[in-house]
C-alpha cells in the first residue's frame, strides 16, 4: 500500500511553524461534539487495505452497529486515500459529525491521519483514536490501547478518555510516535515481505536491526552539527546566538520520541510524555564498537544502574540537525525524503486523542503542574502552570540519566495481543493438520498403490512359473 507525504500546511505561527487556528473550544459548551450525552456514537474508520479481511475486525464492527452505534468504514486503495476522506469528512463537519475519527492501521496511518487534520484546517475539538493493526503499533503499546478491535472501538467512543497531545513534526511532516535519522534510521522492517511481518510480528523490527548491524554496518555520519535550545523561548526560525548551543561528531544515533518505544522492544526514548510541549532525544555519537564497549565497561565498573556511556538524553522543543552528507529520517516505520538538514519541532497540544490512561501525560507524572494537563487544561488560568512544567523538564542533556540501560528494556506490551494471536494461530494449526492430512492421504494412497503393484506382480510372477 503506497504511503502519502505528511507534509503540513500552516496558517499561523505556533512553535516556529504555520499551522491552522480555530476559535473552539475543547470541552467548551459551544464545542459541538455530538452525543457525549447519548449511549449511540458516530465514528468514522478509516482502515488499512490491507486489513479488510480481518475477521475480528468485521466482528467487533458488527456488534457495535447491534448495539445503535454507526460506524462508517473508508479502506484506503491508493496514495493520498486518507486524505482524501479526511478533507471529505472536514467538508461535510456540519451534516455527518463524527464524535471521533479512527485510524485502522499502524502509527504510519495514525500520521497520515493527524497530517490531513492541519492541512485541511479541521475544528479543534474533532477526537481521533486509533486501532492499532500495524507490525510493532509502538503508539497503542506504550500508552495501554488494546489491540483487540472491539475494545478500542470502545474506547474511540468513550468521551471521557479524550487528551489533548502535542504533534511531532520533522520538515513539516508529522509523526506521533518515533523519528530516528542518520544510520540507524535505515533500520526498519519496511522492506520485509507483509507475510513476514505477519508471522514475525515485532520482531521483524529486531530482525532488521541485527541485519542492519553485523551485515550492512552502522557506519557514522562524519560531521554532523546538532543546533537545540537553551531556553523554551526561542524557534528553530528565530533564534538569538545567545539562545541556543551545539554539538559536533560523528553521529550514530539520534532518536526523538513523542511517545517512548520501538519496536516493542526498547524505550529509545523512556521519559517522554505526550504532552509536556517538548520532544525527547536520545543522542549517541561515535562508531558502534566504541559505544558498546564503552557501555559494557561501564557496567562492570559502576554496575548497570550507573552505566549511560556516552548517550545524552535531552528534552527540547526543538532541534536542527545539519550533515555534510544526506541524512536518512525514518517517521514510525516510514522513510522522509533525506536531507542535509532536519528540522524537529512540537505543536503544543494540537490535537485531541482517545487514551486509556494517563501514563504517557504529565497528569500521571510526578511533576509539578499536572493539573495542566486536564482536560481544561487550555483555558487562561491553566496556562501559566503548564508552561512553568514544561520548563522544568526541559533538559540540554546536562543530566546523567540513572537506570537508562535498564529502563531502556522496559517496553510495555500492548493488552488484547493474545486475542490477536489466537485466531492467527488457530489458522497456522488449521494449516498444519490440512497438510499433515494431505501428507498423510499421500502416504497411504501410495503405500497402498505399491502394495497392488507388489501383488499384481507377485502373482505374474507365480503363474510364470507354474507354466514352466
Amino acid at each position: 500500500m503506497a504511503e502519502t507525504s505528511n507534509a503540513v500546511h500552516h496558517d499561523e505561527r505556533v512553535g516556529g511553524l504555520m499551522v491552522p487556528t480555530t476559535t473552539s473550544e475543547h470541552n467548551s459548551p459551544s464545542n459541538g461534539k455530538p452525543h457525549q450525552g447519548s449511549s449511540q456514537h458516530k465514528l468514522l474508520l478509516v482502515l488499512h487495505g490491507k486489513r479488510i479481511d480481518d475477521e475480528m475486525i468485521r466482528e467487533a464492527i458488527q456488534q457495535l452497529k447491534s448495539e445503535g452505534h454507526e460506524i462508517v468504514v473508508r479502506v484506503t486503495w491508493d496514495s493520498g486515500d486518507v486524505d482524501q476522506f479526511v478533507k471529505e469528512a472536514v467538508e461535510l463537519w456540519d451534516s455527518q459529525r463524527y464524535d471521533t475519527l479512527v485510524a485502522g492501521g499502524g502509527d504510519g496511518t495514525l500520521n497520515e491521519l493527524v497530517a490531513a487534520l492541519l492541512k485541511h484546517n479541521a475544528p479543534r475539538n474533532i477526537s481521533i483514536a486509533q486501532l492499532p493493526l500495524g507490525t510493532a503499533n509502538d503508539l497503542a503499546s506504550a500508552t495501554g490501547i488494546s489491540l483487540h478491535p472491539l475494545e478500542a472501538l470502545r474506547l474511540a467512543m468513550d468521551p471521557t478518555t479524550v487528551h489533548p497531545v502535542d504533534i511531532a513534526l520533522v520538515n513539516g511532516e508529522v509523526f506521533m510516535n518515533l523519528a530516528t535519522a542518520g544510520p540507524v534510521s535505515e533500520v526498519s522492517s519496511k522492506h520485509m515481505s507483509h507475510t513476514l511481518k505477519k508471522v514475525l510480528g515485532p520482531v521483524a523490527v529486531a530482525v532488521a536491526g541485527f541485519r542492519q548491524l553485523f551485515i550492512t554496518g552502522l557506519p557514522p555520519i562524519k560531521g554532523t552539527k546538532i543546533i537545540y535550545p537553551t531556553s523554551p523561548d526561542s524557534r528553530p526560525d528565530d533564534y538569538r546566538p545567545d539562545q541556543v548551543s551545539e554539538l559536533k561528531g560523528d553521529l550514530l544515533v539520534l532518536a526523538v520520541g513523542q511517545a517512548r518505544q520501538m519496536g516493542r522492544m526498547i524505550n529509545v526514548c523512556p521519559d517522554a510524555l505526550l504532552d509536556d510541549g517538548l520532544l525527547d532525544f536520545t543522542v549517541l555519537f561515535g562508531t558502534a564498537g566504541r559505544q558498546i564497549w564503552q557501555l559494557l565497561s561501564e557496567a562492570v565498573a559502576r554496575g548497570l544502574v550507573q552505566a549511560q556511556g556516552d548517550v545524552k538524553l535531552m528534552k527540547l522543543p526543538w532541534m536542527i540537525i545539519e550533515a555534510p552528507e544526506i541524512l536518512k529520517c525514518n517517521r514510525d516505520g516510514e522513510p522522509s525524503p533525506p536531507s542535509t538538514r532536519l528540522v524537529f519541532e512540537v505543536l503544543p497540544r494540537r490535537i485531541q486523542l482517545h487514551l486509556p490512561d494517563t501514563r504517557l501525560l504529565m497528569a500521571g507524572q510526578a511533576v509539578e503542574a499536572p493539573a495542566g494537563s486536564s482536560s481544561d487544561s487550555g483555558k487562561t488560568k491553566h496556562k501559566g502552570r503548564w508552561h512553568k512544567g514544561r520548563r522544568l523538564l526541559m533538559n540540554t542533556g546536562n543530566k546523567s540519566r540513572p537506570r537508562l540501560l535498564v529502563d531502556l528494556w522496559k517496553a510495555q506490551q500492548p493488552p488484547g495481543r493474545l486475542s490477536r494471536m489466537i485466531p492467527g494461530l488457530k489458522r497456522i494449526l488449521g494449516k498444519t493438520l490440512m497438510y499433515c492430512g494431505l501428507l498423510a492421504a499421500g502416504f497411504a494412497i501410495g503405500y497402498s498403490t505399491q502394495g497392488r503393484l507388489m501383488l499384481g506382480s507377485g502373482s505374474r510372477k507365480n503363474a510364470h512359473y507354474d507354466e514352466l
